[in-house]
C-alpha cells in the first residue's frame, strides 16, 4: 500500500501490549461443494443481471425465477446472491429444496412441507497480533493455527451455519505480516478457519483497508483458490469485475428454509475506499439491502462492526443502528468491534416485529493484554419454521470463552471448561473462572448460569 494511502491515525486502538504498538512497515459463479461427510452438498447461485450457475437438479426452479430476478435486476442494477442450498436427498443428492413462502416472526406464510430449525453460532474478532501469528509457525518455517480453534472445533461444526468474524486482513506472508496499527495475517488463518467448521468469513472491518486495496485482493483471491466453498461477505476485490454490491447479500437455505446474512462496518480507520470495495454501514444502502434480503430469504441476520472499544453497553450508535435494523424488519443482530462481551437483548417494534441483539460478542482471540479482552463469546441462534411456514427465532444463547495465552501456547477455550490450572499458566493469571463467570454474570445479567457457562433464552 502506498504510503499516501495511510491515515494520519487509526481509529480504534485494537492494540496488545506496548511493545506491539509500533507502526509497520467478473468472478465467475462459486462451484457446488461438499463441505465434510457429515453435511451436505451446496450451490451457489448467482443471480447478477439474472444469470444463474447451479447443478442440474435446480435448474428448472431456477428457470421459474429468472424472469423475476432480471426484473430485479433491471431495477436495482446488478447484484448477486450466493445462495448455498440445502439438498433434501443429503450428500450427493441431485434434488433440490423448494424454497417456501413463509414470513418472519408470525406473518402469513405457505404451508411447509415440514418444521425446520437452522442453528447459527458465531464467534467474535480474530484479531492477528503478532503474539497470535507467531503461536503458528512451525519447526519448518510454515504455518499452522488449528490450535487456536481446537477446542470450539466440536461445536462450531455441529452448527448448520457457523460465522466467524475475520477482523483482519488476510494478505499473505508475500506482504509482509504486521501487528497494530496496520495489520496483515497469514492465510493459513483461514486454512484453520474452515477446518474448524466455519461457513461465513465475515471481512467488513475497520481494518479491511489496512493494507489498501492489494491486501484486499490478495485475501479474496485466497478464499476463492482455496475455499470456493466458504461464503466471504462485507467486501469485494476491486480488482475483478466483480460487482461492488456482489458480498453483500449471502443466503443459506435448508429444506427450503432460507436466511439471508449481511456484514457492515461502521468505518475503515480513516482510510478512502473511493471503489466502495467495502460494505459500510449507510442508513440508504442498509435499508435496501435489508429490503433485498428480506425478499430473498424467510429471516434476517446483520453481522454490524460497531460500538465503542472496551465498553460493554451500547453507545448512541449502536442504539440508533438497532433501531434502524429492527424497523428494517430484521431478525438477529450479532455484533462485534469492542473486543469486549456485551449484553444479550430483545427489542419489539411497534408492529409486533421482534429482534434478537447481541452488541458485542467480543474477541475469540488477540493479543490484547487486559483482562476483559481474554473474555468473548460464542452466539448460538436457533431459527424455526413452524408446521404452518411461520418462522421466529426459537432460542438463544451465548457461551462465553477464556483466550489463553502463555508462552507455549495461545488458544482459546469455552469459559465452562476453563480451570484454575490452565488460568495459573497463562499470561494474566488473574482471569481465573471465578473471575469470568463474574464479569459474565455483571454482562449478560441473572440468565446467566455459572454451573453450565451459559445464557440460555427460549422464546
Amino acid at each position: 500500500m502506498d504510503v499516501s494511502e495511510k491515515p494520519a491515525h487509526a481509529e480504534g486502538h485494537d492494540a496488545p501490549e506496548a511493545a506491539e504498538k509500533t507502526a509497520p512497515r467478473a468472478v465467475a459463479p462459486l462451484p457446488v461443494y461438499q463441505r465434510t461427510p457429515q453435511r451436505t452438498s451446496y450451490d451457489y447461485v448467482d443471480r447478477s443481471a439474472g444469470a444463474a450457475h447451479a447443478h442440474d437438479g435446480l435448474r428448472l426452479a431456477l428457470s421459474v425465477l429468472a424472469g423475476i430476478v432480471i426484473a430485479l435486476g433491471f431495477a436495482y442494477g446488478a447484484w448477486t446472491v450466493r445462495t448455498p442450498v440445502w439438498a433434501n436427498g443429503g450428500p450427493g443428492s441431485e434434488e433440490p429444496a423448494v424454497a417456501e413462502a413463509a414470513t418472519a416472526n408470525g406473518g402469513a406464510a405457505t404451508p411447509a412441507a415440514a418444521p425446520t430449525t437452522i442453528d447459527i453460532c458465531m464467534v467474535g474478532d480474530v484479531l492477528l497480533h503478532p503474539s497470535v501469528y507467531s503461536s503458528g509457525r512451525t519447526a519448518d518455517g510454515s504455518y499452522d493455527f488449528s490450535h487456536l480453534f481446537a477446542n470450539v472445533s466440536d461445536e462450531v461444526a455441529a452448527c448448520d451455519l457457523a460465522i466467524v468474524d475475520q477482523e483482519t486482513i488476510l494478505g499473505g506472508t508475500g506482504m509482509g505480516l504486521s501487528g497494530y496499527p496496520v495489520f496483515n495475517g497469514p492465510q493459513e488463518v483461514g486454512d484453520a478457519e474452515v477446518a474448524a467448521g466455519f461457513d461465513v468469513v465475515l471481512r467488513a472491518t475497520n481494518h479491511t483497508m489496512d493494507r489498501g486495496y492489494d491486501g484486499i485482493h490478495s485475501e479474496l483471491e485466497f478464499w476463492r483458490t482455496a475455499h470456493p466453498e466458504v461464503a466471504v461477505i462485507g467486501c469485494t476485490d476491486p480488482q475483478t469485475e466483480e460487482p461492488a454490491d456482489s458480498n453483500n447479500i449471502f443466503v443459506y437455505e435448508k429444506d427450503g428454509f432460507r436466511v439471508a446474512v449481511l456484514n457492515f462496518t461502521y468505518g475503515l480507520n480513516g482510510y478512502a475506499d473511493p471503489k466502495g470495495a467495502v460494505n459500510q454501514l449507510d442508513e440508504d444502502r442498509v435499508r435496501e439491502d435489508c429490503r433485498r434480503a428480506r425478499e430473498e430469504a424467510n429471516m434476517v441476520v446483520v453481522c454490524p462492526h460497531w460500538g465503542t472499544e472496551n465498553v460493554t453497553g451500547p453507545d448512541g450508535e449502536q442504539e440508533r443502528w438497532a433501531s434502524i435494523f429492527l424497523e428494517c424488519g430484521v431478525d438477529v443482530v450479532l455484533g462485534n468491534h469492542p473486543h469486549v462481551m456485551g449484553p444479550v437483548e430483545t427489542m419489539t417494534g411497534t408492529d409486533g416485529h421482534t429482534m434478537v441483539c447481541y452488541w458485542s460478542v467480543g474477541n475469540f482471540v488477540s493479543g490484547m493484554d487486559a483482562p476483559q479482552n481474554m473474555i468473548g463469546g460464542m452466539a448460538r441462534v436457533t431459527l424455526e419454521r413452524d408446521a404452518t411456514g411461520t418462522c421466529r427465532v426459537a432460542s438463544y444463547a451465548m457461551k462465553p470463552l477464556v483466550t489463553h495465552i502463555n508462552p507455549a501456547d495461545e488458544t482459546t477455550y469455552f469459559l465452562a471448561d476453563y480451570t484454575d490450572e490452565l488460568a495459573a499458566t497463562s499470561k494474566l493469571p488473574t482471569v481465573t473462572p471465578a473471575w469470568a463467570h463474574e464479569l459474565c454474570a455483571d454482562v449478560l445479567g441473572s440468565g446467566y448460569d455459572r454451573e453450565k457457562g451459559e445464557l440460555l433464552v427460549t422464546l
